[in-house]
């Protein structure tokens, strides 16, 4: 009779395995909180959803206007995802560190990582960010 009561070995790995599976998608598809646009932070995070989208014409909207709205190239950014790491500065000048994760071309996987710093000065009120930064280092301003 003991012998029917006893879950299969199988048993309980395949639910720790759904349980990972769960908690990765669930990290995966959390929503990205809106930073207010009118503080450095929420610059920065303008500016790069606007890079991500392709769209440079927005992104330079975002920058202290010394450089061409056609910025070039740049460098890839399929799948790039940023997340904040600190923002140091005062009311005139400030540096928001962001730290960019690309999923890697290595056959076997993982993300290269780096961190990005980004200088922003207060235009009247408004945060600009010097330009040339990530992506389109390079470019002549």
């Amino acid at each position: 009779m003991d012998e029917e009561r006893k879950l299969p070995g199988w048993l309980l790995p395949v639910v720790g395995g759904l349980a990972v599976v769960v908690l990765v998608a669930a990290g995966l598809l959390r929503d990205t909180p809106d930073l207010d646009p009118s503080t450095p932070e929420g610059t920065v995070q303008a500016y790069l959803r606007a890079v991500f989208a392709g769209d440079q014409e927005a992104a330079t909207e975002y920058t202290d206007g010394e450089c061409d709205p056609n910025l070039g190239p740049g460098v890839p950014v399929e799948g790039v995802s940023a997340s904040l790491v600190s923002v140091e500065g005062d009311d005139s000048q400030t540096t928001v560190v962001v730290k960019l994760s690309q999923p890697s071309e290595d056959p076997f996987g993982g993300l290269s990582e780096w961190e990005e710093w980004f200088t922003l000065i207060n235009d009247d009120g408004n945060w600009v960010i010097q330009q040339p930064v990530w992506p389109y280092y390079g470019v002549e301003c």
